[in-house]
């Protein structure tokens, strides 16, 4: 009902959400839940037209600056380094492919994008436009300083803020920056007070079982064979401290990783590898069961504001014990 209200232009006709399905274990994943409330919008005729389903034009606007790590023969999302996470290429594919968008990518580091995109808006080509991005980066700062205030009045605007950090004050209005947008969808629940100001913020955080992640294959945790003492997982970055495993008991550890930020990136393999800790990228959702079940024990090291969440949520569901898991936060 909440995106019922925030996707959809006055002028279109909200569907029934469909029933839900037995077995569906925390279906929203960060951009999941995007996924799930964005369809309970979506415009289906009925009566004699029940067979005909609308479809929803949507853009989708970030910045990402394309490098070596990326897949030239991939979808849009996989062609950029930052956005490698499967389970967050895996909920955009489906608005696509299961809830009627034509999602169009607009990533603003590429030169002739914001330009594409203003026309696009000018031109009142979508019926929502969903921006990724913390406060002040140059998603939220096309979004507010030109595409929310050229938009057509019946035309939805979101952001899901990646970071932790409150919306600052306008520097024009002094109101919170958060109330330019339609909705607000923040992962962690603790961030609920931070948007309790705004009247449509969505708490969006989760695993989707069994369609994107697959927990129901393979043997359980306790029968499944041993390969390493710790596994990690998260982006290839500072605040997952996924180096600390050098400091782990133990002689095989696995570090599961993905996104490449640079320098960063490359000291943190380095120190991995120079320990003899193996690192793994791509690894696709429905395998993640199995690289949990192999490991004695799940670390998750990041900083309180680094995330990691999920990981929990991801070893539980394929059956790890609590007190396999290793929180460092």
């Amino acid at each position: 009902h909440a995106l019922s209200m925030a996707a959809m232009p006055e002028h279109r006709p909200a569907r029934r959400p469909p029933p839900g399905r037995p077995g569906v274990v925390r279906r929203s994943r960060m951009a999941l839940a995007v996924l799930a409330a964005l369809s309970m919008g979506v415009a289906v005729a009925r009566g004699e037209d029940s067979q005909r389903q609308e479809r929803i034009p949507a853009a989708f606007v970030f910045w990402s600056v394309p490098d070596a790590a990326a897949q030239p023969g991939g979808d849009a999302l996989q062609q950029l380094p930052f956005w490698h996470d499967p389970g967050f290429r895996g909920a955009m594919r489906l608005l696509q492919t299961e809830h009627h968008f034509d999602l169009v990518h607009y990533n603003l580091a590429e030169e002739d994008v914001p330009a594409r995109l203003e026309a696009a808006v000018a031109s009142n080509a979508f019926a929502f436009i969903l921006s990724k991005g913390c406060w002040h980066t140059p998603a939220d700062k096309m979004m507010r300083s030109t595409i929310i205030r050229r938009k057509a009045p019946g035309v939805k605007t979101g952001i899901f803020p990646a970071c932790s950090s409150p919306p600052p004050a306008d520097e024009e209005t002094g109101k919170s920056i958060a109330l330019a947008y339609d909705v607000v969808f923040y992962d962690k629940v603790w961030l609920a007070p931070t948007f309790a100001h705004h009247p449509l913020a969505v708490h969006a955080f989760g695993i989707d079982t069994p369609r994107t992640f697959n927990a129901s294959s393979g043997v359980a945790w306790g029968e499944a064979a041993k390969l390493f003492d710790y596994v990690s997982v998260g982006m290839l970055a500072p605040w997952k401290r996924h180096e600390n495993l050098v400091g782990m008991p133990g002689d095989a550890k696995l570090v599961v990783g993905y996104g490449w930020r640079s320098e960063a990136s490359s000291e943190i393999v380095s120190t991995l590898f120079t320990a003899g800790i193996a690192v793994w990228q791509r690894v696709a959702p429905a395998r993640m069961c199995d690289v949990y079940r192999a490991s004695r024990r799940v670390y998750m090291g990041a900083t309180e504001l680094g995330g990691g969440e999920r990981v929990i949520l991801e070893a539980r569901a394929c059956g790890v014990p609590s007190d396999a898991i290793e929180i460092e936060a």
